[in-house]
Order: C-alpha cells, then sequence, then structure tokens
C-alpha cells in the first residue's frame, strides 16, 4: 500500500472512530485497524496530518490530537448547520447556526434559536454530547 493510502486510511479510521467515541483513538488502535505493526509508523503518519492540517495537537509534549474540522462555506462565505446537543437529563436541544467570513475579518457565529427543546425536562445543567448534522 502506498504512503498516500495508508495516510489516507489512517485519517478515514481516526475520523470514524471520533465521531464514535468522541475521542481520538491510541496509536495502537490505529495501528491494529490498519495494519503497523509499529506505534512509530502510526506516529509518522499523524505528524504529516498535523502538518497538512487535518489533524491538531491538543496539548504540548503529549500524543494527544484531534480533528481538525474545517467547514466549507459557499459563495457568500456562509454555511449553515443544524447543531444538537444532547443534554444529561436525556432530552436533545436543536440550534440552528449561521456561520459567516468575510475577507480579513474574523468569522461570526449566529444562533437562530430553539428549534426543538420539548424533551428537555428542567434547566439544562451539563451537556453530554454535542455534534454538527447535516446543512439545515
Amino acid at each position: 500500500m502506498s504512503s498516500k493510502a495508508m495516510k489516507k486510511r489512517i485519517f478515514e479510521y481516526i475520523t470514524k472512530y471520533t465521531d464514535s467515541n468522541n475521542h481520538a483513538p491510541s496509536y495502537r488502535e490505529i495501528g491494529a485497524a490498519v495494519g503497523l505493526k509499529s506505534p512509530s509508523s502510526v506516529s509518522r503518519y499523524i505528524e504529516l496530518l498535523k502538518d497538512e492540517g487535518k489533524l491538531m495537537t491538543v496539548s504540548p509534549n503529549t500524543q494527544t490530537f484531534s480533528l481538525a474540522r474545517k467547514i466549507d462555506l459557499d459563495r457568500k462565505g456562509e454555511c449553515s448547520r443544524r447543531i444538537r446537543l444532547e443534554v444529561a437529563d436525556g432530552g436533545v436541544v436543536f440550534l440552528d447556526c449561521l456561520m459567516a467570513k468575510v475577507e480579513r475579518q474574523p468569522a461570526s457565529v449566529s444562533f437562530s434559536g430553539i428549534l426543538d427543546a420539548s424533551q428537555i425536562k428542567g434547566k439544562v445543567g451539563q451537556v453530554v454530547n454535542c455534534k454538527i448534522e447535516d446543512e439545515v
């Protein structure tokens, strides 16, 4: 398998694992999933993915990393997404989010309001999961 193909396979595994488990896999888990026996080989690919901006270091001097999610904007420099917040009491809150980027200006984020909070039983004390859903 080519180096490029292995890098793609590793990135796809990391993305799938992170989306399912809400944290990145260990180097050994990655190696086992893609057929690499050496954690140092996995480390080399992780560094390449960091250099490409697809992964980022969570804290210095550790092997902890996370996905560097990128959002594609339309021609107007905007993107709409639905945010799903799962809370500790079992309820779910959906928010519509508009992200916009104007040339040389910081990106702005605005929420259009709560779409559905009918399952919430009281004050939201703890969000246990947050996902970006498909486009609105």
